[in-house]
């Protein structure tokens, strides 16, 4: 059903977007758009938005599944402050100077590390944010540049391999099934078939790789690049990291740095995690049942809280803090996390306002449904990327788009498989806005998780997500117009990537005026 609201339902995501790259400052923008969303829905009146302001904030903070990952969030920010007192951050540094002994090396190793690491975005974020910061400050890499990769292989790893994410994506493929009157293909089969089709988030892992391989960069993020490199400085003068884990919690003990102290809270982190999921999502025949059943929310909970007691755990048996340090230390990491939790729930309440005045359904019904199938997939493409980078959440575009989209295309159609993959372009443009929005939860954590200011991240990724959108986008058209295989798109698409990287690259070095970078030599 369209919004009664018309265009007004774009008003408060494009303030709170605009404000943001404006004025550099998040949480003011996004309650001015959250604002300005309650003043439109009460009609007007500026008092009765307030107070729909304020409930939709308590609401957002209050719903449970929030409310676990908020507290996910303060654990995982005292796990982050033990490791960090306990000297495991710096034991690391020490073992990857043996290791890792160029920026190629650590560019290449996180953006594995983040294909690896591929059963839940929010643990991949927090585990290679961890693993790689210090490493990455050692080797003079910006943050911006660490949470590109961060947010670029969390979501759209986790859209491929066996994460929550497949579970509720076999489910909308089924409500959009259900609905076309397809019942001859199983939902799992359809999903596999859409996988290919998912093209930017294939193009948008590889280009990760391109980049860090290559060590040729472009737009903001080269000057990002160039600062740290040249000037030793991994944030802009200036910045609010979402994240600064020395300047809060100063210097480590004063202890022989131990690997222990830093693989031990992450090991028991992935465990507890992976355990949640498992018992969380009892009973299942399989694996792909368990996790639909699972609750994310609870499961990484639990582990951020196991990750605590273990950092804990160690401080106290090994004698390096008493208990009132170590309790310190707890509470510290707490403060870690607070700007970061105020932006996750403004950003959700966002969500709860663009939600109430139905903006997803107005710019669905802006394309109208009559259409042929040629242009269908450069469509839903696009109409994915702008309801998700208004809206900040891929699964709430994937809850709008897949139940209409798939019945849309077999009634243009008639054909089962070629309406079923069209759920892979819906993911492809819901996980652009996902990882691009800065309203957007994950990217918030990959701000969080590199310790970059939230909207130097933002910055510095767009120019890179629209390069890969740009090209998916010239992909769906070709397969729209003459259904060219995939495994002619995707190659094609990867080699048009590594192109534009190089002329973009050269480019924007000339137009910088920069010598610093122009790709690795040492």
């Amino acid at each position: 059903m369209e919004s009664s609201f018309g265009f007004l339902t774009l008003i408060p995501p494009l303030i709170a977007i605009v404000l943001a790259f404006l004025t550099k400052r998040v949480l003011i923008s996004l309650f001015l758009g959250i604002l300005a969303g309650g003043i439109i829905i009460v009609g007007g009146n500026p008092f009765s938005g307030i107070v729909y302001t304020l409930d939709t904030v308590i609401k957002s903070m209050t719903d449970d599944w929030n409310a676990r990952l908020l507290l996910f969030n303060l654990l995982m920010g005292s796990g982050i402050a033990f490791i960090w007192r306990l000297g495991g951050s710096e034991a690391l540094t020490r073992w990857a100077k043996n290791k890792i002994n160029s920026r190629r090396a650590a560019g290449v190793g996180a953006w594995l590390l983040g294909i690896i690491v591929f059963f839940n975005d929010y643990i991949n974020a927090a585990i290679v944010g961890n693993v790689f910061r210090d490493i990455y400050d050692e080797f003079k890499i910006s943050t911006e540049k660490l949470s590109y990769i961060l947010d670029s292989t969390a979501a759209p790893v986790a859209t491929f391999f066996i994460s929550d994410w497949i579970a509720f994506q076999i489910g909308m493929i089924k409500t959009g099934m259900d609905s076309a009157g397809i019942a001859d293909i199983s939902p799992f089969s359809a999903y596999i078939q859409s996988i290919p089709y998912n093209i930017y988030c294939i193009l948008a892992v590889c280009l990760v790789g391109i980049i860090a391989i290559s060590g040729k960069d472009f737009g903001p993020m080269l000057k990002a690049e160039n600062r740290a490199l040249t000037e030793g400085k991994k944030v802009r003068d200036g910045s609010s990291p979402m994240l600064d884990v020395g300047h809060e919690l100063g210097e480590p003990k004063d202890i022989k740095p131990m690997l222990k102290t830093f693989f031990y809270p992450i090991i028991t982190l992935i465990i507890v995690s992976l355990f949640g999921f498992w018992w969380t999502g009892r009973p299942g025949d399989n694996i792909m049942e368990i996790l639909g059943n699972s609750d994310p929310a609870k499961a990484l909970l639990w582990g951020a809280f196991a990750m605590s007691v273990v950092g804990i755990t160690i401080a106290l048996s090994q004698k390096i803090m008493n208990l009132e340090e170590t309790m310190n230390t707890f509470l510290d990491g707490f403060k870690l996390m607070l700007l970061a939790c105020g932006i996750l729930v403004l950003a959700w309440s966002m969500g709860t306002v663009t939600k109430d005045m139905k903006l997803a359904e107005y710019i669905v019904t802006l394309f109208g449904d009559s259409i042929s199938y040629s242009f269908l997939p450069i469509i839903t493409f696009i109409v994915g990327m702008f309801v998700a980078f208004a809206t900040g959440t891929s699964w709430g575009t994937m809850t709008i788009l897949t139940p209409i989209v798939i019945p849309l295309a077999f009634q243009v159609t008639g054909d089962a498989h070629l309406s079923l993959i069209l759920a892979g372009v819906v993911f492809s443009g819901a996980i652009f806005g996902d990882h691009c929005s800065p309203i957007s939860d994950t990217t918030v954590l990959a701000s969080i998780f590199a310790g970059a200011d939230h909207m130097d991240h933002v910055s510095t990724q767009m120019p890179y997500a629209l390069t890969t959108a740009g090209v998916a986008g010239v992909m769906y058209l070709l397969f729209g117009f003459w259904k060219i295989s995939p495994a002619i798109l995707v190659p094609l698409g990867i080699i048009i990537l590594i192109a534009l990287t190089y002329l973009l690259s050269g480019y924007y070095n000339n137009k910088y005026k920069l010598s610093g970078l122009k790709g690795y030599k040492a």
